[in-house]
Order: structure tokens, then sequence, then C-alpha cells
């Protein structure tokens, strides 16, 4: 073939090419922007409202280079969540989502819109696990941030109150759930005392007796994370008390139903819920406009609309970006300030179609957004209201912007970590105290008591320390291993047999030789363990001497003063210092380190008296701990934060020392104090590795 035929292949292509290309750009250009929605659009609460006005404001300007908003709405009041969420999922035409409500429903989709690259933006979901199980995979979005914000207001309104004491009573639910996990790191960081901290069932026939229990440890506030029937008996029980305890409640109770129950009772209750930004005038225009105030949730729903508009302009002017690189260009734009209305949105679609990135707001306020984890705005606004004549009335609009924690700059309050001045040890000076005896030997016993899929991580985690002793050298007869072992066969693991610690991660179960198994793993059976109680029931015992440094590492949940077993037994406080009592009086170790992550793991070693013990916990004896690393193929945590963390520092860095792992434990553990307890005759400053060998 000639070079003249060649060039005329070249032109009839290069003219075929634009012509496919005016094709589609005619096309496009006359094709609505279908959008998805999917939250519920009827009950009590009207989200289609602000996100009808949203789409008009920007249809009324010219849509997104002239092409129009389209809504296409999945009313998740009356369908199937999952059957609709499919629906807009199998929609070519659909590439981004606005909802769903509920945190579970979060869940149980987002993985399936990470999977197919399409965004999921949320006005509603709060919990606080969702920008851990979710951030940097660029899908999932939420235009409100997680209540782990409005913990931290709630509690920096009561110390502004000048409150010493707080008690919490949370509904047990996914809602309920960060409540429950992050007042009491708040309550330490804002120097409250945690007298009662405590979960309840909704509708619960048990409620005053909760009630009862939290006022007997004489709190100033009962902050009450319920419904609003729940808050009215609440409400109801702290009035018959006769306590001067007052009540303080967030954003669920907030309805014209818990004043109908309570009548003039209500007057004078407090709480907070989230609002808008009082001067982006959101909520004078929606007032105007639809002639009465907003829904709490009404700011942030039109929010999301916005991002999902702007997404879609990003798109046009970047066709071959991905919808989630469009959507960091959007939120994380340092250009010139664009508003939330008509005006407003039609600048920032006309700058975004240009290439430029504008610093976008919303109703709500700015739309700025965790610079490393996306998912989370920055700041929310919350409204503190009181019940007056009949009515919520606003006592003050607060923004939930970091101050006052340890945080930098660009994180969401939900990757808060501690203080530090508020470290349980001081890492100063050097401690070159030697043991007198000779290391001969080293044991280890790991325990891992929690059954059932939901305590996955607790198995893993165990496992995973495991494998770290193995190959660091220490015999597996050197190793006594009580964990349930009922994950590798649980009906709900997809991968039978398989317990990893890291999505995609090795198979950690085969070769661990587990010496108690089941209902086997029980409090009894830890405590026969540690002191050598050779019975029919406890064969194998920790075999141990003056010389011999002891390794126990727990994983499991726990409440203050106990370490919960599956059997529902505890190891307490009293059991801790009694079993280490007795292994120094019976010479069974050199010295003695606990590993322990559990909600409220201090609280067990807080009386220890046994010297030579160094007790390492991810959590304060008032806060629970955290979950960390979210598998979105088994839909399930894989491990415990803590545990990650001192697993990622002890693989990279082999020689830290005891003291330069609680001290890097400190500073990167999110939403819980580490801690670190030492009773004497310790050397912390030995590296761990060289401690965890024989």
């Amino acid at each position: 073939m000639n070079k003249k035929t060649l060039g005329l292949i070249a032109l009839i292509l290069l003219i075929l090419a634009a012509g496919a290309w005016a094709g589609y750009t005619i096309i496009h250009a006359n094709t609505p922007v279908r959008i998805g929605v999917l939250i519920p659009v009827t009950g009590d609460i009207d989200l289609k409202e602000p996100l009808e006005w949203a789409k008009d404001n920007i249809n009324r300007e010219g849509g997104i280079g002239g092409r129009p908003i389209e809504l296409v709405y999945k009313d998740t009041g009356k369908g199937n969540m999952t059957q609709l969420a499919e629906e807009l999922l199998d929609d070519p035409t659909i590439q981004i989502v606005i909802g769903p409500q509920a945190s579970d429903h979060v869940y149980a989709l987002a993985p399936a819109f990470i999977t197919r690259e399409k965004l999921l933006i949320s006005p509603e979901a709060t919990s606080g696990d969702i920008i851990r199980a979710f951030g940097k995979k660029g899908y999932f979005w939420r235009t409100c941030q997680g209540d782990v914000a409005q913990v931290k207001m709630i509690l920096s309104v009561l110390k502004g109150k000048g409150a010493k004491k707080v008690a919490l009573l949370a509904a047990n639910t996914t809602w309920g759930d960060t409540f429950y996990d992050w007042t009491g790191f708040f309550s330490t960081e804002y120097c409250l005392e945690l007298v009662s901290i405590n979960q309840f069932d909704t509708g619960s026939s048990s409620l005053d007796n909760d009630v009862a229990d939290a006022l007997k440890t004489n709190p100033d506030y009962l902050i009450a994370i319920c419904e609003p029937s729940d808050a009215a008996t609440i409400k109801r029980a702290v009035d018959r008390s006769g306590s001067p305890a007052k009540l303080f409640l967030a954003d669920g109770s907030v309805s014209p139903v818990l004043i109908q129950l309570l009548g003039a009772a209500a007057e004078g209750l407090e709480g907070t819920s989230p609002t808008a930004d009082l001067t982006t005038g959101f909520t004078v225009a929606y007032q105007e406009k639809f002639g009465h105030p907003p829904t709490d949730y009404a700011a942030p729903t039109y929010d999301a609309l916005l991002l999902a508009a702007y997404t879609s302009a990003r798109q046009d002017a970047s066709l071959f970006e991905s919808p989630a690189d469009s959507l960091r260009k959007v939120v994380y734009g340092n250009g010139t300030p664009t508003g939330w209305d008509a005006q407003g949105s039609h600048e920032a679609l006309a700058a975004i179609r240009a290439g430029e990135t504008p610093a976008i707001s919303g109703a709500s306020g700015p739309l700025d957004y965790d610079t490393e984890f996306g998912v989370d705005p920055l700041v929310t606004y919350y409204s503190h209201w009181i019940v007056e004549d009949g009515d919520f009335r606003t006592v003050e609009t607060i923004g939930s912007a970091k101050t006052g924690v340890n945080s930098a700059a660009g994180e969401s309050v939900a990757r808060t970590t501690a203080s530090a001045s508020l470290m349980s040890f001081v890492p100063s000076g050097s401690d070159t105290y030697v043991p007198s005896v000779t290391k001969t030997d080293f044991r280890a016993v790991i325990v891992g008591p929690s059954g059932g899929w939901k305590n996955y991580r607790h198995q893993a985690d165990a496992l995973t320390v495991y494998t770290l002793l193995r190959e660091n050298g220490v015999p597996d007869d050197h190793i006594i291993l009580m964990v349930y072992d009922d994950v590798p066969t649980a009906p709900e693991n997809p991968l039978k047999g398989d317990v990893h610690n890291i999505p995609k991660g090795k198979n950690i179960r085969p070769g661990a030789d587990v010496d108690y198994a089941g209902s086997q793993v029980t409090a009894a059976t830890l405590k026969n363990v540690l002191t050598g109680t050779k019975i029919a029931s406890t064969p194998v015992v920790l075999e141990s001497n003056v010389s011999t440094d002891v390794f126990v590492y727990i994983a499991s949940h726990g409440s203050p003063g106990g370490i919960a077993f599956q059997s529902d037994e505890l190891f307490t406080t009293d059991d801790f210092t009694n079993v280490t009592d007795s292994m120094n009086r019976n010479q069974q170790y050199r010295q003695l380190v606990f590993v322990v992550d559990t909600c409220f793991g201090e609280s067990v070693a807080m009386n220890a008296t046994a010297p030579g013990i160094i007790y390492l916990t991810g959590a304060a004896y008032n806060e629970p701990s955290l979950g960390a690393v979210y598998d979105m193929d088994i839909k399930q945590w894989l491990s415990d934060e803590f545990t990650s963390r001192i697993m990622s520092l002890l693989q990279s860095n082999r020689d830290i020392t005891f003291r330069q792992l609680y001290t890097a434990a400190y500073e990167k553990v999110t939403g819980s104090h580490v801690r670190m307890i030492t009773t004497g005759n310790v050397s912390i400053d030995q590296p761990v590795m060289e401690f965890l060998k024989p």
C-alpha cells in the first residue's frame, strides 16, 4: 500500500472520528444529568424539598453546561433498599447517587458502589466508623460530619456550662454506638469525669432502672442518645428521682413528638442537632421560600446535590478522570470562593467546567474535606437548643472546627488523636533498671475469647500476634493460644477456613496450634493457665519460673473493670490483681508484660500490686476502643486499632523500645488514650522484639 493510499485512509479515519466526536458532543449536550436519590421521600421529614430546590436553582441558571439535572428517586420508605440500590447501580446513565439515610445501609451498599466506581453521597449517615471503613476509597462521601463531631460539641457545651461530671445513656444502635465510643475520649480531653456509661435497647422495659443506675453516680448532666419516646421515658425518670442532674439530648430526639409526650415537662430540655452555618443565609432563605424552617438535614441534603452537580461538571471538563478524582478536585479546590444559591452554584459550575477549582461553599457552610481520607467535611454546624414555650429554640450555633484537641489541620474530627499532655506515662529520662535475674526463657499466652462473626477482629488480632511470635523464633510449645476459633467455619465467612488481618491478606489460621477453643476459653481457664494450675479442664498451663519473661496478649470486649469472655464471664480487676500477685509469690516470671486491647482496658490493671509488670492497653479506664481495617469483600473489621498500630510499629522498627512503643501508639491511635501502667522493677527501655523472643 503506497503512501498516498495510507494518507487517504488516515484522513477518512480522522473525518469519521471527528464526526463521531461531534455526534457524541451533540447527544451529550442534549442529555439530562441524571442523579439517583436513594432516601425516603415520604414520611415525617421531607428531604425531597431541599433536593428539588437545589435542582431548580441549578436548572434555572442553565443547568450544567446547558444540561438540566434530572433526579431519579428511589423511595426507600416504600421499597427494598438493596433492590433499589441495584437498580441505580445497573443504570448506565447514573454515575452519582445521593443517599442512603442510615449508617447501616452505608455498610451494606458502599462496597458495591466503590467496586463499580459510582459515587455515593450521603447527607445523613453519621456513624463515626464510616470514615475509617471507607476513607481513601474515593467513592463514598457525606455532607454532614459523623457524630464524633456532635459528641465533641455536646461535651464542649457542657464544659462551658460548668459541668464536672457527666453520664451517658445511648441507644444500642449504630447511631448510638458513636456516642458510646467517643464520649469517654472527649470527656478526658475536656477534663470531665465520665461517671457512668451504658447502652440500652430502644423501648427497653428496664430503661427506668438504667436511668436510676446512672443517677446514682451523681452526674451534673445525663446525656441521652435516643429516639423521642425513650427520651420522654428518661426525662420522666429523672424528674421522679428528684436528682439535680440535668438531661441533655442529641439530634435524634428533636421532634414535636417529644414535646407532645412530655407537655409542660419538656420545658428547659437542652440538646444539640446539626444545622446550617447562619452566615450562609440558608436558614432565612428556606423560611422565606417554604414558610417553615429547614429540618436538621435540609442543608446537608441541598449540599449533596451541589457536590453531585459540581462533580458532573468536572467530569465534562476532564473526560478521562475517574469520578472519585473529579470529586476530590471539586472539594479540595482553593480558588475563588463561591456560594450555595442559584447565582453561586452557577458561578461554581461555570468555573469548574472551565477547568478551574473554586473554593466551594454549600448551604451548611464551607465544603472543605479531610485532605487524606475524604468522606467527612472538616466542619459541621450545630444548634445548641432549648425547649421554651413548647418549641425548640436555638440558643447558639457552633461550628465543630477542631479546637482544644491534638489534631492536624485538614483532618476531620473523627481522626482526632489524644492530647500529648494527657499521657499516663511521661516519656522523659531513662529507666536504667536491669532485672537481677538473667533471662533463660520466654513464654506467652494469647487470648481471643470472643465468638461469632461480628467479633472477627478479636480472633484475627490474636492470630496476628501468635504469627508475630512464631516468626520471631518462639517455638509453639512456648505459646498457649486461647481463641474461640469459630470464625474460620462461621456461616457468614465466604472464605471457609480463612482468617486474615489485612484485606486480601494471607490466611493466618493454618499452622496455628490452638490449645483452648470454643467453650474452653473462659476466664476460669485463663486464671488457671496464668497461675500454672493443672486440672482436668486445664492440662496446658504456663510453665515458667523466676528467670522467665512472660507475655500475655488479650483482644476482646471490655467493660469498666473487666474483660469479657464469650461465656458471659469477666476477667475482672480483682482477678488481674490476684493472679499477678500469685504469679509473683510463686516466682513465675522475671518480667511480666500484658498487652490488652479491650474497651476500658486501663481499668483492669489499676489495682495491680505485684512488681515487674508492664501493662499496655489501647483505652483509658473510662473509654471504649475502636475497630480498624475494614474489609469490603467480607464486610467485616479485621483488627482493633490499637493492635493494628502496634503491630505496624513493631514490624517497621524492630528496635523500638517499650517506652517508644507507648509514645508512638499514643500519638497514632484515634479516639482513645493509650495507657501504660508499670509497677516497678521493669526495663521499659529494652527493645520489645528482644523481649518477645526465647
